[in-house]
Parts: structure tokens; C-alpha cells; sequence
């Protein structure tokens, strides 16, 4: 009895205690009691979120390639966590992500940038779906299609910075261009008034770095998602003093905070109300939230703000990889490039096609689709829940509410669907029966009911982009080799070797009017 009277009398030894009895009691339950304890994997997945922890924040980003290991070792279901599952089997992607049965987010996946009343973050799909619904509209393609002219000006002011540019005889870090360019084209369409980032000379670098510590902060942080809070309530001055690339992020939610309540408060007074910074155009995504049928809890200016900040960093981001992906294979690859502008040039000898006619361009949409095979701009694992039914994958059966990711990585380098994957082929997608077939298994933008909303919007700055910019312009690659496009990090995003001075170029002329020239090389 001695012993219990040195444990009562020491508390520290008594906590000790208890923690080595949870502990055991813990891992003696996930790894032979829990609902998945019989699925393969590595025991140590099993038992603690701390192995995806080392792999993904000492390693910086390798937990989505330790669990491509994990297949080839465990075969095409494996458990990589206490609570989660990981399927490689492409068969199996538009069961997981479907369009008829409910399927909920995981918290660990949204719950990683700190915007939880916003779609992205609605885990629960009941949520997701009234929030989604009054935003269908405002992304679909014939409103996007009829968004041409300012998606064109874009392209121009994107043009008159490549040709400034030039004179300085210096490299141009592409991603940058790019990041200004889709930046300011997804603010201008969803907040009415643009960053102006192609308005500066040097296409705001500031804001690639600042998008690059998003998704950095939000991989290493995601198991303690309390740090987003702190950052919300701490003042702005001590999170730059922190993360000095974090203050334009900060900056951004204030505007689209405050045009919320701007829009608000004019509809209140019956649309006579400004502030000292002007009104706001109508036509924004916060008047197509504002006059939807939304609940009035889900107008509120903060969630608002927090539905526009997603759309804005996810509608840059990504494109804007995209093209600079494109960038790098279409420069490596000259015969590629010059079959692209044979293409162009045959059929808009003047320069003049619409959008509509880009979409039925067949080497052109090749390209764009190769290009969003091989960019894989979402390189992490997109977890589902079936929230009330069991789901099953062969003689497996996955308890409600499990969550079960797939990559986009691995769906892409499938060297069954797509040989020779690693390789920039747009050839691939030239039969219209293949590309049926090929499509299938194209997840850049996921699938199912809650994939990405603005899969019009990329498509058509990407069609529009690469079929003036490689025209207009001839231009080289500038110490810069296919490993710095090639994804070996997930950082969120995909991320190239880190050390990576990304796809740089020099302009080296000007050809003018697209359609007056049809030898650029």
C-alpha cells in the first residue's frame, strides 16, 4: 500500500501514471480494437498522427509519396492514420467522389486555412450544398463565357508587362506573371475592383511569396488548427513579425470584409449608400450570395468575406501553376510549340477567335488538358465521408464517417491510363474517343458534387493565355530544367525540389499582331 500512498502524495507521479496507462489503453485500441484495425499499413500510421506529422512538417511535404510507398507495398486500400483511409485504384474515384450520395469533407483537410464558413470549409455536405448552391450560377460557362471581354483585357495588360519586360534583358520568373494575371482576373470578377497586380512592373512577387506561406503555414500547422485562431484575434503587426509574408493575406480578408459590409449596408439603405472609398460595382459574388435564397445567418459579413477569400486564393493559385507549367513544356518542347502555332494560325489566321471557337480547337485543348494532367496544381489528398452508409471497395467495408483520401498525383502518373506519364504528350488527347475515355480520369479539379466551382473560369484564362502569350511572343528557358516543374513536394500545393528558382525565361522578341507571322522559331 506504500506505493499508493507515493502516488497520492506526489501528483506529478500520479499524472505520469495515468498518461502511460492512456497511452497503452490508446494504441492497444487503434491497433487492435478501432473499426479499421484490420485494414493494412504501416503500424506506426496507425497509432499516431505524429508519422504524418514527421513526414509531412521535418520532411516538408513527403507524406502524399510515403503513402504512394504504402500502395506499392500494402496494395490499393491502406489505413495511413488512426482515423483515415487512402484508396490507389482509379476505378474507384467517381465512387468516392460522387455526385448523388452525401459525402462529407474531413476536418483535416478544411480545417487547414482557417476559413471554416466558407464552402471549402463546410465539412458536413447538407452545409455545403446550401452554400454552394447560390454560387453555381455566377461560376457556370455561359457566365463565364460572356466574361470574355474583361478576361481579354487581362491578357493585354498581361502582354504589355511581358513586353516592358523585355527591355530589361533580364529574367522573367513566369510564375509571378502568371499569379498577377489570374489574381487580378478572379478579384476583379468576384469583388468588382482588382488588386492591380499586372499594373505593376515587376507582376507583385510579394503576393506568390504570400500564397506560398498560406499553404506552407496550413500543411505544418493542420493537426493544430488552433494557431488560425490565434492569428485571427493577434494584431497585424506581431503575425508579419511572425511570418513576414502573411501581412498582404491579412490585408485581403480586411478589404473583402469590408465591401461586405459596404454591400450591405447599401442594400439596407436601398443602394444610396457609399463610404470614403467609393461603391462597389454590382454584379459581385457578395451581391449573387447577398440575393440568393441563403439563410440570413449565412450573409453575415464575415462569413461572406470568408467565401470570397477561398475563391480568391484557390482561383489564382492553381491557374496561374498551371500556365507556368505550360510555360516550361511547351519551351522544352519546340516540335510541340510550333504545332500548337501551326494550329492557331490555320485556324485563326487573324487572330481574332472567340472563346467558344478556342474550346473546339483540338491541339489547343489538348495542351490545356495535358497541361492540367502534368501540373497536378493540387497535389494532396482530398478526404470523403459517407456520412450514414457503409461504403465498400472490394471485400473491404469502410464504416460511416471515415474519411478516405485519393491523389491526384497518383490518378495522373498511372502508367496504365496515361504511359510515358511523366512526359508533356498532348498528342494523347487528340482522338475524340480517347479523350472521352482519358477525361474520366483527369481530377485536377477533383469530381463529384463538391468539386472545385471554377473549373470554367481556369479553363478559359488558360485557353486564352497560352493561345495569345506563344503567339505574341518568342521566348526561352532561362536556367531552368524539367526539375523545376516535376512535383516532388505536397505542399498542399504541388511543389517543386525545394531550393527551386521555379520556371524563369527570357523574351527575347516581340512578334506583334498574333496572326501576322507563322514561323516563330
Amino acid at each position: 500500500m506504500e506505493w499508493c500512498y507515493a502516488i497520492i502524495a506526489h501528483p506529478i507521479v500520479a499524472l505520469g501514471v495515468v498518461g502511460v496507462t492512456y497511452g497503452v489503453w490508446l494504441a492497444t485500441y487503434r491497433l487492435w480494437f478501432s473499426p479499421l484495425a484490420d485494414f493494412p499499413g504501416p503500424k506506426m500510421a496507425a497509432l499516431t498522427m505524429w508519422y504524418e506529422f514527421y513526414y509531412d512538417s521535418f520532411l516538408e511535404g513527403q507524406y502524399t509519396f510515403k503513402i504512394a510507398e504504402m500502395h506499392r507495398k500494402y496494395g490499393p486500400i491502406v489505413r495511413i492514420s488512426p482515423f483515415e483511409l487512402h484508396i490507389d485504384d482509379p476505378e474507384y474515384y467517381e465512387i468516392l467522389y460522387s455526385r448523388e450520395k452525401p459525402r462529407n469533407k474531413s476536418l483535416h483537410l478544411t480545417g487547414m486555412f482557417g476559413a471554416p464558413a466558407s464552402a471549402f470549409g463546410s465539412v458536413d455536405h447538407r452545409r455545403h450544398r446550401i452554400r454552394r448552391q447560390p454560387m453555381n450560377p455566377f461560376f457556370s460557362q455561359q457566365r463565364i463565357r460572356d466574361l470574355e471581354p474583361m478576361l481579354r483585357s487581362m491578357v493585354d495588360k498581361l502582354c504589355e508587362g511581358i513586353r516592358a519586360w523585355k527591355e530589361r534583358n533580364a529574367p522573367l520568373h513566369v510564375y509571378h506573371a502568371f499569379n498577377a494575371y489570374t489574381t487580378d482576373v478572379v478579384v476583379e470578377y468576384s469583388m468588382g475592383e482588382s488588386f492591380h497586380y499586372l499594373d505593376d512592373p515587376d507582376f507583385t512577387p510579394q503576393w506568390s511569396k504570400t500564397i506560398e506561406a498560406i499553404v506552407q503555414v496550413g500543411v505544418q500547422f493542420k493537426q493544430f488548427r488552433w494557431v488560425f485562431s490565434l492569428f485571427e484575434v493577434l494584431p497585424r503587426w506581431l503575425v508579419v513579425s511572425i511570418n513576414p509574408h502573411i501581412g498582404p493575406v491579412i490585408d485581403q480578408k480586411r478589404e473583402s470584409l469590408r465591401l461586405a459590409k459596404l454591400i450591405i449596408d447599401s442594400q439596407a439603405a436601398g443602394g444610396n449608400k457609399t463610404d470614403d472609398k467609393g461603391s462597389v460595382p454590382k454584379g459581385t459574388l457578395f451581391h449573387a450570395l447577398l440575393d440568393s435564397k441563403l439563410p440570413q445567418e449565412e450573409k453575415a459579413p464575415a462569413r461572406l468575406s470568408q467565401e470570397v477569400f477561398t475563391v480568391i486564393s484557390a482561383g489564382g493559385e492553381t491557374t496561374a501553376k498551371n500556365l507556368t507549367t505550360l510555360t516550361f513544356y511547351l519551351l522544352n518542347n519546340p516540335d510541340k510549340l510550333q504545332k500548337l502555332r501551326d494550329e492557331l494560325n490555320r485556324l485563326d489566321p487573324d487572330g481574332t477567335a472567340t472563346l467558344v471557337e478556342y474550346e473546339a480547337m483540338p491541339y489547343l485543348t489538348s495542351v490545356m488538358l495535358e497541361g492540367l494532367r502534368i501540373t497536378n496544381a493540387v497535389a494532396t489528398r482530398l478526404q470523403r465521408s459517407s456520412p450514414d452508409e457503409v461504403m465498400t471497395y472490394k471485400d473491404w467495408v469502410i464504416p460511416p464517417g471515415t474519411p478516405v483520401g485519393m491523389t491526384s498525383i497518383l490518378m495522373h502518373h498511372n502508367e496504365d491510363i496515361f504511359p510515358d506519364s511523366q512526359s508533356f504528350v498532348p498528342e494523347r488527347w487528340m482522338d475524340p474517343e480517347r479523350r472521352k475515355r482519358l477525361e474520366k480520369y483527369l481530377v485536377a479539379f477533383s469530381k463529384g458534387s463538391r468539386q472545385c466551382i471554377g473549373i470554367p473560369l481556369a479553363r478559359a484564362e488558360i485557353l486564352l493565355a497560352i493561345a495569345t502569350i506563344f503567339r505574341e511572343f518568342e521566348m526561352e528557358l532561362y536556367q531552368t530544367t524539367v526539375d523545376d516543374v516535376r512535383i516532388v513536394r505536397d505542399m498542399f500545393n504541388g511543389h517543386p525540389r525545394k531550393g527551386s528558382q521555379g520556371v524563369r525565361v527570357m523574351i527575347k522578341d516581340c512578334n506583334g499582331h498574333p496572326g501576322q507571322s507563322g514561323n516563330y522559331l
